[in-house]
């Protein structure tokens, strides 16, 4: 019973500071305290959110955030449930995918930024504008469930790292399963499973290692893969060297 009531007042503490946050077009959960779904529905309608406590999503959605950012000594437990937003996500917390879905959409901004090391069990990059995606360099993005990443063909969605010339990574495990149409790729490595191998790099501006063609090219499709002699070639060139040097030797024999 008295854990059941300072569960309570955890949550009224939070739903007021939300309610403060709102005012300021940031809804936070401050450190110390928590804010458990329970399998309800939290919908910030655009607001960014701010995680310095502790969110339990259980079967729950939190819907329509701007941005996301989970502060040092903050967690967000996914749960079951789903998280959507249209702005950043950073995570510098502790987020827990157990077997929810975070889900990338349009909305208020045509470029977002991902921050931070995350581990997913199903994640979607979603855009029928050709959103941009920038990437942490040295960032992974780690993926156990189902990947995501749908364009269309007039408006390929674009990944990219946060620094031209420089790496971030998407690994999807082998567990994994992907869904990817219409993507651009620049500097971000496919480090787990080959992605998009039945795909062209839509826009991007390439080191797409990992992605596009052949799974063993790695190449994104923007260096040509080098040509492999057939067994028959290689005898044939074979029989053509035999062939030069008993001419050279015909021609020009050995003389003491």
């Amino acid at each position: 019973m008295f854990a059941r009531i300072v569960n309570r007042i955890n949550c009224m503490l939070c739903v007021s500071f939300l309610a403060l946050g709102l005012a300021q077009a940031q809804m936070t959960v401050p450190a110390g305290a928590s804010l458990a779904l329970n399998g309800g529905t939290l919908d910030p309608a655009g607001t960014d959110v701010q995680i310095a406590g502790a969110v339990t999503l259980g079967a729950g959605d939190l819907n329509n955030a701007g941005s996301v950012a989970i502060a040092a000594g903050g967690s967000l437990d996914g749960g079951s449930g789903n998280v959507s937003l249209f702005g950043n996500w950073s995570n510098l917390g502790t987020f827990t995918a157990a077997t929810g879905s975070v889900s990338f959409v349009d909305g208020g901004s045509t470029a977002s930024n991902i921050a931070g090391s995350t581990t997913f069990d199903n994640v979607s990059f979603v855009s029928n504008v050709g959103k941009t995606y920038s990437f942490a360099v040295g960032s992974t993005q780690t993926i156990g469930g189902l990947l995501t990443i749908l364009g269309t063909p007039a408006q390929g969605i674009q990944l990219k790292s946060a620094v031209a010339g420089q790496v971030a990574n998407i690994n999807l495990r082998p567990t994994g399963t992907q869904d990817i149409q219409h993507v651009g790729v620049s500097n971000v490595h496919a480090t787990g499973q080959h992605l998009a191998s039945n795909q062209t790099n839509d826009g991007g501006g390439g080191d797409a290692v990992g992605w596009f063609g052949a799974a063993t090219g790695g190449n994104g499709g923007n260096v040509a893969p080098t040509p492999m002699m057939s067994s028959l070639n290689l005898l044939l060139l074979s029989l053509l060297v035999v062939f030069a040097a008993f001419l050279f030797r015909r021609n020009f024999p050995h003389r003491t």
